[in-house]
């Protein structure tokens, strides 16, 4: 007899149908997996024996060969373990063919024959209902993360036996409540904690505004790692398809909470300077997520980032422009999405008090040469701003609290640029805008032309730099309220732009 039954794979962050027939005929006993399986897939069969035999069932005494369709590519993973055991039982018949071509299964078995947690499953679930398939079985711990996909009917069970009984029965199920969105203001830090810097946090709001990336420069324990600590809390809320597509990313990375099961907080990623090539970009034999791709829709932050490896940084350049980065394995391309705001922190040279006005420097101009030389001309041109961090003085650490500026001011102050921004057509950030874009929304009058053709001269800017320079201008002037750029938003933007005039 031969059986079939619906289940999925992801390649990358992409989700891919996959039919899973099982056949079991006369002869001496034998299981073989055919259909480009990956060794996870293969070594399957004991376990499913195992789980099978161990829920009560009758484990096929011939020989039972299982296929999965479409044989052109290679699957890999214990998700398809569920969708095995299905097909073999449905030959022996435990299970009706009519009822279970109506779902699609996800899940690993264990040897008690219990479905437990799989990595994927969003994914997986998109490319089942894209396929028409709207009832799909996942293990319990995958229930809150596969509700995520639209249009689906979503049937958690926990064991071999619950799922042969449910199907068979067609028994109404008990839908688990969603857990409720956490508050994610209760016991936050504040940019109200830090005082002074008022330069900087300028910058940050200028930054997360337009999600134009940002390069620190300063004395060690003048605030930089501070101030990139709370940046998350003046970050616009996630849209619901941002949400999926974060939790799609970590979910294939397992890295998804079970109890809530979806990512709806912008992500912080703060990778040490010991990382490699491979940690930040991703890839593998079956490629995953980098730590650029767990930053999608948030912020990666660098802190030392002359510590890192100048291969490492130079990485760096193609995502930053791209905003997606694809590794190829086994003749297939694998894309990643990489769209984040990066913010980096440095010191100005091995000792950190190069230019400090108090505590002299200790390196060598040989030191310092090759200590910055970590940052490329060619990177610091892709960051849009660049500031350099003054050490605080005793009278602004001694003010009142209440005159810092305080994470709620900028965050409205963001929040107000953006909506001011939608209103004259634009839903893209500015860092975004393309050449066309820019010579809509960044028009200049003849005399702020003018005045950008000396800056252009004399700071020795580059064309790249000069668009950047304009998108700066446009999320300054958004924060002014201002359809027009104004020479005083050229002025702030150009102030920024200090790596170009080193």
């Amino acid at each position: 007899m031969i059986s079939k039954v619906t289940s999925a794979v992801y390649e990358g962050i992409d989700g891919r149908r996959v039919d899973v027939e099982a056949d079991v005929s006369s002869g001496l006993p034998n299981f073989n997996i055919v259909g480009l399986a990956a060794t996870t897939v293969v070594e399957s069969k004991d376990r499913i024996k195992a789980a099978i035999i161990n829920s009560g069932f009758e484990y096929p005494r011939g020989r039972v060969t299982v296929n999965l369709a479409p044989a052109g590519f290679r699957k890999n993973g214990s998700h398809l373990d569920l969708a095995i055991a299905m097909a073999i039982l449905e030959c022996e018949g435990y299970l009706d063919y009519n009822r279970t071509e109506q779902y699609g299964m996800i899940g690993e078995l264990s040897l008690t024959g219990e479905v437990v947690k799989v990595n994927g499953v969003l994914p997986m679930m998109m490319a089942l209902v894209n396929c028409g398939v709207r009832r799909v079985i996942v293990p319990n711990e995958n229930y809150y993360e596969a509700v995520m996909a639209p249009g689906a009917e979503v049937i958690p069970v926990a064991s071999i036996a619950e799922c042969v009984e449910l199907i068979n029965d067609d028994r109404p199920w008990r839908r688990p409540p969603v857990p409720a969105k956490r508050n994610s203001e209760e016991g936050q830090i504040d940019f109200a904690d830090i005082k002074g810097q008022e330069n900087a946090k300028r910058a940050i709001t200028i930054a997360v505004c337009g999600r134009h990336g940002l390069l620190m420069i300063g004395s060690p324990g003048c605030g930089k790692s501070m101030l990139a600590s709370r940046i998350p809390t003046v970050m616009p809320e996630m849209s619901e398809q941002e949400m999926v597509d974060c939790t799609m990313i970590y979910s294939v990375a397992g890295k998804i909470d079970p109890a809530v099961g979806c990512i709806r907080t912008r992500p912080f990623r703060t990778p040490h300077s010991s990382i490699g090539q491979a940690g930040l970009l991703g890839g593998g034999t079956y490629p995953v997520p980098g730590e650029i791709t767990l930053a999608h829709n948030g912020v990666l932050f660098l802190d030392e980032v002359c510590e890192f490896k100048r291969n490492v940084i130079e990485s760096l350049r193609v995502p930053l422009e791209e905003k997606y980065i694809t590794h190829f394995r086994h003749g297939e391309a694998f894309r990643f999405p990489c769209n984040f705001l990066l913010i980096m922190a440095a010191n100005p040279c091995m000792c950190g008090y190069y230019g400090d006005p108090e505590k002299p420097c200790t390196c060598t101009p040989t030191q310092i040469e090759a200590y910055q030389k970590k940052l490329s001309g060619p990177f610091r041109q892709r960051v849009d701003l660049e500031i350099r961090m003054e050490k605080v003085e005793y009278a602004q650490i001694s003010d009142d609290y209440g005159k810092s500026l305080s994470s709620v001011e900028m965050r409205a102050a963001i929040d107000g640029a953006r909506a001011f921004a939608r209103g004259l057509g634009r839903t893209a950030p500015n860092a975004d805008l393309t050449d066309r874009e820019i010579t809509e929304y960044c028009r200049l009058t003849s005399e702020d032309e003018a005045f950008m053709q000396i800056a252009y001269d004399r700071l020795h800017l580059s064309p790249r730099t000069y668009k950047r320079t304009l998108r700066i201008a446009r999320t300054v002037a958004d924060l002014d309220r201002s359809p027009q750029i104004q020479r005083k938003h050229l002025a702030e933007a150009l102030n920024y732009r200090r790596g170009d005039a080193a």
